[in-house]
């Protein structure tokens, strides 16, 4: 039997877009098969009350610790089973989760809408054996869809693409930092961030992790991508935008931004805007790729509901000796891996308030030790 929770609703078919207006302390209705992790780490840093999920939160085709990391913070996660729902979207209606049911007000009365499924550290396991049943033909089907695309869009891959001017003039021979929004892509940032302010580097955010550059007082650049999850604030930072234009012509993101009265340039592609971001760099002749947060592995294309990653495969084979992947380097900084020294260098230098709250400290441990030796 669960405890009452109750606060404000909110909800979007879109998570990352829901992750934008969402306000503090909210319970948040989402239609989210297999939650990822950057969706887990968005609801976290939102403290949101609780996830409910009009899908499977936790399918079992793949393992996936993004349920127990949210149920670890304290954020309880129920999967809608029996709906009365009528509303299109819910925006900040009062909500109460008692015993397992939802219940919205409508005109201060409480009105049910949905029988609720909770996830526990028991039903997690066993989706996790799913998952290693299931792994075997899971990853002969991902491989394969790999191979087949791969042969499919070879052909992009042996020409030079049509690479705008404003960006193929600015990387050319330069060191081209890459970032993508992926689980704990933010911490890398931290890490490496001296490094990518550096002069002669260039910084290329991809979609929505322009977002993540700006909270740490990066600016990008440019911004390459669908522009589907990227804030209107990071629209404006200045950055050069340019739109990833898939194969077929269409540009999602170019009609957006023109829709706003901004003339963007774009780059016709297949694959991921990662694909696209990493391609042009090549192409223009940069010295060298450093990526962060950009993927590469299986379970990460899956939670973004790929099942293969023939291009991605062949920009990495194109770029392969210019590319040092940065993904996860945080999680060295303070290991036996990295000298004292470096970890020092790399650390951000602490604020003014930071400085005199470490000196009143010291000084405040400097005077308990005379006031101990004076009464000896």
């Amino acid at each position: 039997m669960m405890n009452l929770i109750k606060g404000p609703i909110y909800e979007h078919k879109q998570t990352k877009k829901l992750l934008h207006f969402l306000p503090k302390k909210s319970i948040v209705y989402l239609w989210h098969e297999d939650l990822d992790g950057v969706a887990v780490d968005g609801l976290i840093d939102a403290q949101v009350k609780a996830v409910i999920n009009a899908k499977p939160s936790m399918t079992g085709r793949y393992r996936q610790d993004h349920v127990r990391t949210l149920l670890q913070a304290g954020i309880p996660v129920f999967d809608v089973i029996r709906s009365e729902k009528q509303k299109d979207q819910y925006h900040g209606e009062e909500a109460i989760i008692f015993e397992d049911q939802l219940y919205v007000s409508q005109e201060s009365d409480p009105i049910f809408i949905a029988s609720l499924f909770s996830y526990t550290e028991e039903v997690i396991e066993k989706k996790e054996r799913q998952a290693h049943s299931n792994y075997s033909n899971q990853f002969d089907e991902f491989v394969q869809n790999t191979i087949s695309y791969a042969e499919k869009e070879c052909q992009w891959f042996t020409k030079f693409p049509k690479v705008p001017n404003s960006f193929s003039n600015v990387a050319s021979e330069k060191d081209v930092f890459i970032v993508a929004r992926n689980t704990k892509y933010e911490l890398d940032i931290k890490v490496v961030r001296r490094a990518m302010l550096k002069k002669e580097s260039v910084i290329v955010a991809v979609d929505g992790a322009a977002d993540g550059l700006l909270k740490q007082k990066i600016t990008p650049d440019f911004i390459i991508g669908d522009m589907d999850s990227i804030s209107e604030k990071a629209i404006a930072c200045g950055a050069q935008l340019i739109c990833h234009e898939h194969p077929n012509g269409t540009s999602p993101g170019k009609e957006r931004l023109n829709h706003m009265g901004l003339f963007v340039e774009t780059i016709r592609f297949v694959g991921t805007s990662e694909d696209v971001a990493i391609t042009a760099s090549f192409w223009s002749g940069a010295n060298r790729l450093y990526l962060i947060g950009c993927r590469i592995g299986m379970t990460e294309f899956l939670e973004k509901g790929r099942a293969g990653m023939g291009s991605t495969w062949l920009c990495r084979l194109q770029a392969g000796d210019k590319i040092t992947d940065l993904k996860g380097i945080h999680t060295l900084e303070h290991s036996s891996f990295f000298p004292l020294q470096w970890s020092r260098r790399h650390r951000p230098k602490p604020s003014l308030l930071e400085t005199i709250q470490q000196l009143v400290s010291e000084r405040m441990g400097l005077w308990k030790k005379k006031e101990v030796l004076r009464h000896d």
